[in-house]
Order: structure tokens, then sequence, then C-alpha cells
């Protein structure tokens, strides 16, 4: 007979790594920054480009500690963040 939670099993971690690489991206800026942003503020492309949605001068406090954000990135979540934007 055919099983339909094992079958839904399969779909049950679909999406979850960029969930987790957003929410490590999150408490990196907040670690570095002090800049507290929701997960709607940031969008991930092709896991190597970070594109956020906030105000000009969130962005421009981002971007003067830029290379420490990318460096911490990289050391908790192996991943290489090529850009943010």
């Amino acid at each position: 007979m055919f099983n339909i939670s094992s079958y839904l099993e399969k779909f049950k971690n679909i999406g979850q790594s960029e969930r987790l690489l957003k929410e490590t991206i999150l408490s990196i800026i907040k670690e570095v920054t002090g800049i507290v942003l929701g997960v709607g503020n940031i969008k991930v492309k092709n896991n190597s480009e970070v594109l956020l949605s906030v105000s000009p001068a969130v962005k421009n406090t981002i971007y003067i500690k830029k290379e420490l954000i990318l460096n911490k990135i990289k050391e908790k979540s192996g991943q290489n963040i090529i850009s943010l934007r």
C-alpha cells in the first residue's frame, strides 16, 4: 500500500539550505554592524550573490564592512559569497 507520509517526506527539506544561508548572513550582519534585518530584506541568487532590499544608509554601513562580513560568511557557512548588493 502507498504511504503518503513517506512520499511527502522527500519535499520536507526543499529550500532549507537557502533559509539557513539567509539566517547565517543576517546574524553575521547583526554581529558586525549591529543592524537588525529581516529575512524579507535579503535575497540570495545562485548561492553567490546577496541582494539587500534596505535603505541606502544601511547599504553604506554594510558596504564599509563588506570584507569582514564576506570572510565571516565563508568561515561559518563554507560558501564563498562573491558579492553583496
